[in-house]
C-alpha cells in the first residue's frame, strides 16, 4: 500500500487580507490564484511541487496533494518562510492530517456483482449503470474503500496509514474466503 495524497489543515492564528497576499506572492514568483467570486480561498502552487496550499481570510489553511507527511511539513515550512519574507506575523498551528488517500493493488480481477453480495448492501453500494466501482464502508473502520474490477483499490477517510492497511487486510480476507 502507498499513500497517494495527504490532506492536512491548520491555523495561522490571524486573519489575512487575501487580495494583498495574492499580489505580494506574485512578486515572489509563487503561483497564487485568488478569485473570490468563485472560491473564497487563495490557492498557492510552488514550482516543481505536487502540492497546493489553500489559505482563507480567517487564517485557516489546507495543504493537499502531498504524497507524505514529510512533504506536508516541507510545504508548511516553505509557506511560513514566505509569510515571514512578507513580514506577515503569524502564530501558526502545525498542520494535522485530515485525510489520507491510499492505494493498494490486490492483484486480482474482482467480480463486482459477486463482491457486493458478499459485502452486503448495508455496507456496500454498487450501481454499474452510474459507476464502475463498489463503494465499501467496512464495519469497525471510519473509511471508504473504492473497489474497481481490476483490484486497484483506493482507501479514503483515514488519518493513519495503519488503519487503511487493516481495512484492506479485512477486505482481502473476505475476497480470499473460499465461499467468495
Amino acid at each position: 500500500m502507498h499513500v497517494v495524497n495527504v490532506v492536512s489543515s491548520g491555523q495561522l492564528g490571524r486573519e489575512l487580507d487575501l487580495p494583498e497576499l495574492a499580489s505580494a506572492l506574485s512578486d515572489l514568483s509563487a503561483d497564487a490564484e485568488y478569485h473570490p467570486e468563485t472560491f473564497p480561498g487563495l490557492t498557492i502552487r510552488f514550482d516543481s511541487s505536487n502540492y497546493i496550499i489553500v489559505v482563507y481570510s480567517s487564517g485557516s489553511y489546507v495543504i493537499m496533494g502531498a504524497s507524505s507527511e514529510e512533504e506536508v511539513t516541507n510545504a508548511y515550512e516553505r509557506f511560513l518562510r514566505i509569510l515571514d519574507k512578507l513580514d506577515i506575523e503569524t502564530k501558526p498551528e502545525e498542520p494535522t492530517v485530515a485525510n489520507l488517500i491510499c492505494k493498494e493493488n490486490l492483484e486480482i480481477e474482482i467480480d463486482l456483482n459477486a463482491l457486493v453480495l458478499k459485502l452486503g448492501f448495508e455496507n456496500a453500494e454498487y450501481e454499474p449503470e452510474t459507476s464502475p466501482f463498489v463503494y465499501y464502508w467496512p464495519d469497525g473502520f471510519d473509511c471508504l474503500i473504492t473497489i474497481p474490477s481490476n483490484g486497484e483499490v483506493i482507501v479514503t477517510g483515514v488519518t493513519d496509514e495503519s488503519v487503511a492497511e487493516r481495512a484492506i487486510d479485512e477486505l482481502r480476507g473476505l475476497i480470499d474466503d473460499p465461499s467468495f
